[in-house]
């Protein structure tokens, strides 16, 4: 299985820009059950792993978190960060920057108090994504969450038949579904985190899986 390198991830995302909100079809259940275990209500600082048009950096901000908490979004595309940019012109804590979330984030320890990832993990390799768990682990605070959305398997017979065929598509042309494969999110997470909370749904036909991970006190 080949996965994109950071140059076609970017020129991948560079070109889709904007349509990337026309995804919500099958996007929209898992983010709402995410959603809906990341206490946000508790937010001091938001750190957004892969933002792209900022579209939910916009309802973090505007809606799910308290006033003045503080947004900070990575994405390696410079034209997702442009639109991101954009919607969150007239939030005043919230940016959005050019970033590899395979880097050391650009944040000191313990500083952040919630990140989120959002179909992005799915893009990278299994040991990618260990990786981002304990770089993400190093910046939280001590009971911080994490919660990430990723396309998966399982489900009715309808969606494993679907999770086949995009699995299918991703290996004989990963560009065309933006690099973004079905995997196993839950068993990715490593030592030094306690899952929330952790499911499989179905959007539009297609599994997803969320898990919330808390960092321990």
């Amino acid at each position: 299985m080949r996965l994109l390198s950071r140059d076609e991830v970017r020129s991948v995302y560079d070109a889709f820009g904007a349509r990337q909100d026309s995804q919500g079809w099958y996007e929209d259940v898992p983010l709402a059950e995410l959603k809906e275990h990341m206490r946000f209500q508790d937010a001091e600082f938001v750190l957004e792993l892969g933002s792209g048009t900022g579209k939910l950096a916009h309802e973090i901000v505007t809606e799910l978190t308290p006033a003045g908490t503080n947004y900070l979004g990575l994405d390696v595309s410079p034209v997702m960060v442009n639109l991101a940019r954009n919607r969150l012109r007239h939030c005043g804590n919230a940016f959005a920057v050019v970033g590899d979330v395979r880097a050391p984030l650009p944040l000191a320890d313990g500083s952040v108090s919630h990140v989120v990832a959002a179909y992005v993990l799915d893009i990278f390799s299994e040991e990618d994504i260990r990786s981002i768990y304990r770089e993400v682990g190093r910046v939280l605070r001590p009971g911080g969450l994490f919660g990430a959305v990723s396309l998966s398997t399982g489900g009715n017979l309808w969606s494993q038949m679907a999770s086949r065929v995009w699995s299918f598509v991703h290996t004989m042309r990963p560009q065309a579904v933006g690099g973004c494969r079905p995997v196993e999110l839950l068993a990715c997470v490593p030592d030094g985190f306690d899952v929330a909370h952790s499911c499989k749904k179905i959007g539009g036909g297609i599994p997803s899986e969320v898990v919330v991970a808390r960092k321990p006190r």
